[in-house]
Parts: C-alpha cells; structure tokens; sequence
C-alpha cells in the first residue's frame, strides 16, 4: 500500500511528489503517458508560449523557435523524471480512475493507497465547431502560422496568444463576450493594455461573441475560450467527491475534499489556475498528510499576462479594497522619466501601487516588457506587509527597470 496515490504529473502532482520525497512517503505518480508529463504547462502552456514570445522579440522565425522549444521542454523533462524515478517515486503510465476512496485503478494496476491527491489538471473548452479552429494550446505544434487570425476570447491565453502573433507580423483580430479585455483583471490596467496593443495593431471588438464572427475573413481561428477540469475518466462518483456547479473538485481551506483522505489540488479545484500555484498546493497537500497542517494563503499573489508588454497586479488595487473597505492611496506614473525606460524600449511601461493608512504596500499594478520580474519584488512587498519608508531607502541598481520602485516614491 502506498502512503499517498497522485493522479496527475502536471505542475502540482510533480511538485507533491517531490514533497512526498521530503517525508519519505511511499508515493505513486500516475499520468496517462510518458508524453504528458509535465502537464500542460510545460508541453503546451506556460513553458513555450514565454519562449516563443520572448524569441518574438528578437525576430526569429517561427520554425526555428518551435524546434528549439521542443528541445527546451525535453531538456527540462527528462532529467524530472529521471529524478523522481531514481528517488524512489513510482510512476504509472495510464488514465487513473477511481474504484473506491482508497483505491485506483491504471495501467491494468489496482492501487491501493492511504491518501490520494487528484492533479488532474484542466482542458480546453471547445465551444465552437469550425473546422478552421484550433485550440490556443495546440498552436505550437504548428509548422507554420497563416497571414488572417481571429482569436476568441480575450482572457490571460487569448491575449498573450494574439500578441505573440502579432509580433510575428500577423493580422490578428479578437473577440470578448464581456465589456473589456482580460475579465477579472484591474480594469484600469486592461484598459491600458488594450489601448496599446490596438495601437500595435491588434483590432479588439468586446461585449461579442463567437456567433458574431464571420468565419471567411480568416485563415485560422484560435479558440482560447476558458478552460474545464479534466475529470472526465476519473470516475469520480466512485469516490463520491463533491464538485462545485461547473464542475471542479471542492476542497476547504487545507485541500482536502469531503472524503478526509482524498486532496486535490492544480486547476482541478478551479481556484487559480497558475502552475506556481498549482506547486504551491501540490506541496501544501503532502503538508496536511504529513500531519503538518497548512492553510492556503494567496496573500499578495502576483499574477502576468506575458503579452508584449506585459501586465501584472498583485494583492488589492483600488477596486478590491474599496470593496474591502479599506482607505488607501494610489501612487501612480508612466515610465516615460526614467531614464532606464528609454534605455531598454520600455517607454510604454506604467506603474501604480496602492498604500493602506499604515504606509503599507498592499496593492500593485505594472505594465511592461518586465512585468513579471516588477510584480514579483512588489508581491514581497505585500505578502511581508513592507512599508512605504522600507522600499524608499533601497538603492537599487542602475541602469535597471526595477530601479523604478524605489525612485517611485521618492516625493511621496
């Protein structure tokens, strides 16, 4: 009998696995084949779409960087694998399904197992029937890439995905049921992004759907159109697990579901579907079995749309804390007058960060070519409850993007 059964080897089962390492539980991965391991981040989500765009901006060409991304993701792969194996995690090959609370059933193996975690992942919603259209994460197995494209759905994928093509000279067009790009987003923050990329030429029509579209006028349609769990062969019935309306796994504040000894985590449990986070609580559920119990806590979460620019935000902006009730000031500006901006093309960059009567940094909004790396310092700012008075005293290094944060605040 195993300590702990993990269905999945996406971002979150991986990361379990390694914490199970940690505590010397005997561990089982299971994952339906050698080639989706990793899960969609590394094959066909996170990993390739930063490498192609990052690639985007030095103008090389499309096959070259879709070869080299398949190196990329076998480079990290295999020496993975090869880890947890040689550590002594066992790895099934096979779709797993349930056959009781403690018991699964792949690769023609029953399994029984003390705890189960299900890291299943999430897929694609395929919303439209046309036979132009691909799925966003499919787009980079493509040998080539036609001149029209409409792409539907203006969430984090489908607007990281018409910027990437963009950037390759295409003519991209997009479409968003709701009002603005980027739902959920800072709407301040999305309407500046938006201004941006229909400048660089991207034409955006929102409050549409994809019945509005008129299919002739393009080579290939994207469909980036929101994602669903991936629990279709889990015959989750079988261990009467609860699901939320949509359809994702419910969990409480530990990750564990109603059946004490079953977890879940990773875009199963429809929370945030980020692989760090999906890390994050791959590791908190071998914490709970482990008998140290840990809480999620998404304080100050960073989160980036890789578009180009990039925009990121972090803990509460003016919306969220109003709804909070939280009096805070917002300390904004252009990047424009730094000297560092003109230096590497980011004169596009913008920045805000809200403060609490405290003089504590508690939210940020950045949009730039370095927006991951910006939101990440002010993420630590928040999570660690920093002060207004802590960031101005540090000298950052110049000529840097980041040298922004502290000169920022320097009249406030």
């Amino acid at each position: 009998m195993y300590d702990v059964a993990i269905v999945g080897a996406g971002a979150a089962g991986i990361a379990a696995a390694k914490s199970a390492l940690k505590y010397r539980l005997k561990a089982v991965l299971i994952e339906e084949d050698e080639g989706a391991f990793g899960g969609v981040c590394l094959n066909r989500g996170c990993i390739p779409t930063k490498f192609f765009i990052n690639s985007a901006k030095l103008n090389r060409p499309w096959p070259e960087i879709r070869r080299e991304s398949q190196k990329i993701v076998q480079q990290i792969k295999k020496p993975l694998l090869s880890f947890l194996t040689t550590q002594g995690v066992d790895v099934i090959w096979g779709k797993a399904e349930f056959a009781g609370t403690t018991y699964l059933v792949a690769g023609g193996k029953k399994i029984e197992a003390k705890n189960i975690i299900v890291a299943c992942g999430s897929a694609p919603r395929e919303l439209v029937k046309d036979s132009r259209v691909i799925l966003a994460e499919k787009i980079f197995s493509l040998s080539r890439i036609p001149e029209r494209i409409l792409v539907l759905g203006a969430g984090y994928i489908g607007i990281e995905i018409a910027s990437l093509l963009n950037n390759f000279g295409k003519k991209v067009a997009v479409i968003e049921k709701e009002n603005n790009i980027l739902p959920g987003f800072d709407s301040y923050l999305a309407k500046r992004l938006r201004v941006i990329l229909e400048r660089k030429g991207i034409r955006i029509e929102t409050a549409k759907s994809a019945a509005d579209y008129a299919p002739g006028n393009f080579d290939m349609i994207v469909s980036a159109l929101g994602r669903k769990p991936a629990t279709k062969d889990l015959n989750i019935k079988k261990a009467s697990l609860a699901l939320t309306r949509e359809g994702w796994i419910k969990t409480d504040g530990f990750l564990r579901t109603n059946v004490k000894n079953v977890y879940a985590c990773g875009d199963v449990t429809g929370k945030k579907l980020l692989a760090y986070v999906a890390e994050y609580q791959g590791r908190l559920c071998i914490e709970n079995i482990a008998g140290n119990p840990a809480a999620e806590d998404y304080a100050g979460l960073a989160e980036c749309v890789f578009s180009l620019p990039a925009a990121a935000m972090a803990g509460q902006l003016e919306e969220e804390a109003e709804r909070a009730g939280i009096n805070c000031k917002v300390i904004k500006t252009n990047f424009l007058k730094f000297s560092s901006s003109h230096l590497y093309r980011d004169t596009e960059g913008f920045i805000k960060v809200a403060i609490n009567e405290k003089e504590e940094i508690i939210g940020a909004g950045v949009i730039s070519q370095a927006a991951g790396d910006l939101i990440n310092i002010l993420s630590l700012c928040i999570r660690n409850k920093l002060k207004l008075p802590a960031l101005k005293k540090c000298l950052f290094v110049h000529p840097t993007l980041s040298e922004i944060l502290p000169l920022l605040f320097l009249d406030n």
